[in-house]
């Protein structure tokens, strides 16, 4: 290949130097017409044929003039001598053309020097350009020879990585669909396909980073390494999520063995930068070919399994059935008339007055967000709320549940009652936002709600997954007078040491204690003791769900606060809500500025 660009460089070069000529030379330049010879023998003959035409005419005329010798010699005299100057300027003039042409010769020889001179060191130029690139193609063959030895040692290396997670270097997705087929196929019996996601890997990642979430990836997928060993093939399907091939079970309950193991071995703390990481996780199993004849279809079915074991608790194994495939479905019909929601007004606020036992009166209103979708008609909160979490739309949503509940609760304030006061649930994604309490505080000074008046419901769940980073955020709100409330006291178990640092001024008890009212049950025992905590600690204590007199009757003996329920008053639009306080006021209840309350 070289060889041949340097016979084409060389017949380039050559053809440069011709070519160059041909365009320096002048055209007028003749070197046959400048002979020397040929130059004199011109001067010569053109002399010679004057000469003999002039001694001929010359003399015919004088012998025809006269004939008198001494005239004819004095003619001959005056004639030669004009023959003589005659010559001599004809001469001169030949000589000066001949020299002027000689002159104009060697300018041009010179001229047609300098551009030789020119052109050979362009010539030059352009040999050692041609010199420099054939050097050029000479080391960017070699580099193609490496880079083709290179490229062929890594064929192999190539589709490893395609087949391969480039994080745990755990077999991919796309090696799943392609080979786990042949692993169906060949499999003796029966064969399980898991789904294994990480419950609340997304806020481990926006709270710690997405490297700590990269790190505890890796160590997750060890510990599935470990635990899974020979019984199956581990597959990164994305992110969080995990797919576990079970192939040629004996028995169909040996793939719930495996789940139960998977969960209690990822129960056991990671160490990820000095730092102890607890994490639990739910799994979707689908079992073949009952569930499917192909990946596909078991990985649907898995994944329909794993979101209603999250819905389900977290933490916990589902088997697929078809009913849970209706359940996926609806879901599916919701997450997408969601997105579209928003746009077409669709969601409205709902809002639940709050009774003061000892003074009995409406002293608050809790915000509850109800959603009439056309296409799905009212869809429950306990649906909707999780795949808008799900999805984050909440945030949004939260943000617009906010405006609207201060600007209600501001106009009832300019209607007279001044101390009604505007609890409204917060979700953890909201929370989250590095922005949350600038939101916050925007809405009570665009809306004109003193902060007083404005309480925001946290869940236990907020404070188990995130109390670090919302205690912060928390203590912030309260210092501005804004009151944190924590809703369904008890269903989450939570560390009581929550209660003593973090601005908690209510407590709201769960309706399931309020449910096992009046028997003598541990719950009843649970709920005495709930109420208890509360008043000791100086905090307002809201019964939720209350429903039956007698219930309220325990609750007024316990020494309970505030009642929100049933047996007062339903969740009200907001036009109903100005009808009741107006029934109230016109009945002789109404609010005095001097009433204290919690």
């Amino acid at each position: 290949m070289l060889r041949k660009n340097n016979n084409k460089s060389t017949q380039n070069s050559t053809w440069l130097r011709r070519s160059s000529y041909e365009e320096i030379r002048p055209q007028h330049l003749n070197t046959q017409s400048f002979s020397p010879l040929w130059g004199a023998s011109r001067i010569a003959g053109i002399y010679f044929i004057i000469g003999c035409l002039w001694i001929l005419l010359t003399d015919k005329a004088v012998s025809a003039l006269t004939s008198n010798a001494d005239l004819i010699a004095t003619i001959n005299m005056v004639k030669g001598w004009f023959f003589v100057f005659m010559t001599a300027l004809l001469i001169f003039v030949l000589i000066l053309e001949t020299l002027k042409r000689i002159r104009k010769v060697e300018e041009d020889l010179e001229v047609s020097y300098k551009n030789l001179m020119n052109t050979h060191e362009n010539l030059e130029s352009a040999y050692e350009e041609i010199t420099a690139t054939e050097e050029e193609l000479r080391q960017q063959y070699d580099q193609l020879i490496e880079n083709q030895r290179k490229l062929s040692d890594s064929e192999e290396k190539m589709q490893h990585l395609a087949y391969h997670d480039l994080l745990t270097d755990l077999p991919n997705k796309l090696n799943l669909y392609e080979n786990g087929a042949n692993l169906l196929a060949g499999s003796s019996g029966s064969a399980a396909l898991m789904f294994v996601d990480i419950d609340n890997f997304k806020y481990i990642n926006d709270t710690m980073g997405h490297g700590f979430g990269d790190r505890l990836i890796v160590e997750a997928s060890k510990k599935l390494l470990s635990i899974v060993g020979d019984h199956g093939v581990i597959y990164r399907f994305g992110g969080d999520e995990f797919i576990i091939l079970l192939h040629s079970l004996t028995d169909k309950g040996q793939a719930g063995m495996m789940a139960s193991r998977i969960l209690a071995g990822l129960k056991e703390a990671v160490d990820i930068d000095n730092s102890l990481v607890h994490i639990s996780t739910s799994v979707g199993i689908s079992l073949y070919p009952d569930h499917g004849s192909d990946i596909m279809e078991l990985v649907k079915r898995a994944d329909i399994a794993m979101y209603k074991a999250k819905e389900a608790g977290k933490g916990n194994f589902i088997v697929f059935d078809n009913p849970l495939n209706d359940t996926f479905t609806e879901r599916m019909n919701i997450e997408k008339q969601l997105y579209t929601a928003m746009e077409r007004n669709e969601f409205d606020i709902y809002y639940q007055p709050q009774v003061d036992l000892a003074l009995n009166k409406v002293t608050g209103l809790e915000a509850l967000l109800r959603w009439n979708s056309p296409e799905l008609g009212p869809v429950s909160p306990f649906k909707f709320i999780k795949v808008a979490e799900d999805s984050h739309l909440i945030i949004p949503l939260g943000s617009w549940v906010l405006r609207k509940a201060c600007a209600f609760l501001k106009n009832l304030h300019e209607q007279g009652f001044e101390h009604l006061t505007m609890s409204i649930n917060i979700s953890m994604l909201q929370l989250l936002q590095t922005d949350f309490n600038e939101v916050v505080l925007d809405t009570l000074h665009s809306s004109g709600l003193e902060p007083d008046y404005l309480e925001l419901e946290i869940t236990e769940s907020i404070l188990i997954e995130s109390y670090e980073h919302v205690g912060t955020k928390l203590n912030e709100l309260r210092d501005k007078n804004i009151k944190i409330a924590l809703d369904d006291f008890g269903t989450g178990y939570s560390s009581l040491s929550y209660l003593t640092h973090l601005p908690i001024s209510t407590l709201k008890i769960d309706k399931s204690f309020i449910d096992s009212i009046p028997a003598e049950t541990n719950q009843a025992i649970l709920l005495e003791q709930m109420l208890m905590i509360g008043k000791r600690m100086n905090m307002c204590v809201i019964a939720e769900g209350v429903e039956r007199a007698e219930q309220l009757a325990y609750l007024q003996e316990q020494g309970c606060d505030k009642i929100q329920g049933y047996l007062f008053s339903k969740p009200l639009a907001a036009r109903d809500v100005e009808r009741l306080l107006a029934g109230w006021e016109s009945s002789g209840l109404f609010f005095s500025k001097s009433t204290e309350t919690c």
